[in-house]
């Protein structure tokens, strides 16, 4: 027991020892800090900043959106309700839908035929017909 009681300074000064040389290897020293950061701005110019500079022989940027906007129809009626904010070439179940015009649709293909309605007097498939220019006076069956 008393070899234990011994043996345990020894062990702890011996830790000890370990953990402040490990502490130590990782220090930075005052010297290390003023060299780390002497050169320091706060600037990010690595030569790859010109990259998003415009290139002046291209011209004038041009708009990437829409030039005029979408084609509106104002002469859209679903079962006698006026539809405001019909765009040309949308699909017919989405102009009934803003008229809350509910039309019945399974295949979203025109391949069953449950979405048949009547697009001025004939008979279309409105999961598959887009919205004319013209005239549109949609009546479901």
């Amino acid at each position: 027991m008393s070899r234990l009681l011994a043996a345990a300074p020894i062990a702890i000064l011996c830790c000890a020892l370990i953990v402040i040389s490990t502490v130590e290897a990782f220090a930075i020293t005052t010297s290390q800090r003023h060299a780390a950061f002497s050169h320091s701005s706060t600037r990010l110019n690595m030569g790859w900043m010109d990259a998003f500079k415009n290139d002046d022989s291209l011209g004038k940027p041009q708009n990437a959106g829409l030039t005029n906007g979408p084609t509106y129809n104002e002469n859209v009626s679903v079962n006698g309700k006026t539809v405001n904010g019909a765009v040309v070439g949308q699909k017919l179940t989405v102009i009934a839908g803003k008229a809350r015009v509910k039309i019945p649709v399974n295949c979203q293909k025109g391949d069953c035929g449950t979405c048949v309605v009547n697009l001025n007097g004939r008979k279309v498939k409105a999961c598959q017909t887009p919205l004319p220019a013209g005239k549109a006076a949609i009546q479901t069956l």
